[in-house]
């Protein structure tokens, strides 16, 4: 009886000792660490998003609470934005985390490459840090484009058939560079000398000229003397266009002043106004003048006008009138004829007759005594 009495006390004992063993063991905190500590690299200009994986060696009884401590030459909110909040939370029960992240675009100019280097801080003293407490990151930053655009906003020139503007990039690339050009320009007489739209760079050169045809042959006075070329775009990633100067727009100065009329007469009577019309009686032209010379133009159709000049008061006599007619729309200007006659009627519409005929005039005389150069057209 005594040595069955021994048994049991050496059996308690040991089931004592059993049972503070299993104790200690569920009583060991938690450990947790990163699930993988590769580094990894990302480019700003992607913007991308990615996550980091938690994991833990065994569940928690109760909610553990970790801080992310962040380290390295990448800010946080400039570089990079980190989407799950911090400090965060593993539920009771779980065994992993995921830590979600963004990459920003940044406007700054940095370091090529800049890194940020996280780890874990936990908050609750039933949660210790694992062998991987720590992970990097690297972000590539996106290298600065080079800027393109025209060398002017706007241009004032003469009509010509060979203008060049040019095209500027800020930095070279070592690729040509093609850019599509827009003609934004009503007048069809204006154009670029190619067979198309489009215009190189040349890889290493910061400039590059576009040569176009602003020559109207007409002689305009002054209308559809515009010209607006535009980049509309660049195959081309490298490249951003300087808005500010994506286009050009150019005013040519009329070349051809049509049939320039020098007029001379004599008498106290002012001849201050004079008007062109077609053979229906249709107003073309109009000015305003004294003696001095004027110019026919805006007779875009071929076919006869007539010059009508108007006193400015009633004449009593004929007011000898003397005109020195060149054409002005070939170069070198010619001379159509110097014409001389006596002008009395204040509403004479047959003053001169004009025959256009393409770029030419030729002045068909009445009550016209014709002095040298002799002849007409």
């Amino acid at each position: 009886m005594k040595a069955f009495s021994v048994f049991l006390f050496v059996l308690f004992i040991l089931t004592g000792c059993s049972q503070n063993e299993d104790q200690v063991i569920t009583s060991q905190p938690s450990k947790i660490r990163f699930l993988s500590t590769s580094k990894a690299t990302y480019e700003e200009s992607k913007s991308d998003t990615f996550s980091i994986k938690l994991v833990l060696d065994k569940p928690s009884k109760k909610d553990e609470v970790v801080e992310l401590v962040f380290k390295g030459t990448a800010s946080l909110g400039q570089d990079f934005q980190l989407i799950t909040p911090s400090p965060l939370t593993i539920k009771a029960g779980e065994t992993s985390t995921l830590i979600k992240f963004k990459i920003n675009k940044d406007a700054n100019a940095e370091n090529a490459l800049e890194n940020c280097i996280i780890t874990l801080k936990p908050l609750n003293g039933t949660l210790v840090v694992d062998n991987n407490s720590s992970i990097e990151f690297e972000i590539v930053e996106t290298p600065a484009k080079s800027i393109i655009g025209f060398e002017f906003k706007t241009l004032d020139i003469e009509e010509s058939s060979e203008v060049k503007v040019r095209l500027k990039i800020d930095k070279p690339l070592t690729e040509d560079v093609t850019i599509l050009l827009e003609n934004q320009t009503e007048n069809q007489y204006y154009r670029q000398n190619a067979n198309s739209m489009y215009c190189v760079m040349p890889a290493g050169k910061t400039e590059t000229t576009v040569s176009l045809n602003l020559m109207d042959y007409r002689p305009t006075k002054g209308r559809n003397l515009f010209y607006n070329l535009k980049i509309k775009s660049i195959d081309n990633d490298k490249i951003d266009i300087d808005i500010e100067k994506q286009a050009i727009a150019i005013r040519a100065i009329d070349a051809n002043q049509g049939l320039l009329l020098t007029i001379e007469w004599e008498g106290i009577a002012d001849i201050d106004y004079y008007e062109i019309i077609d053979k229906q009686g249709s107003r073309s032209d109009w000015e305003y003048t004294h003696k001095g010379s004027v110019s026919v133009q805006n007779l875009q159709e071929d076919g006869l006008y007539y010059l009508k000049f108007k006193a400015s008061k009633p004449l009593n006599k004929k007011i000898p009138i003397t005109i020195i007619a060149q054409n002005n729309t070939t170069v070198p200007t010619s001379t159509v004829g110097k014409y001389k006659f006596d002008f009395k009627d204040t509403n004479d519409s047959l003053a001169l007759k004009i025959y256009k005929q393409g770029l030419n005039y030729t002045i068909i005389p009445r009550d016209v005594v014709i002095v040298p150069p002799v002849g007409i057209g």
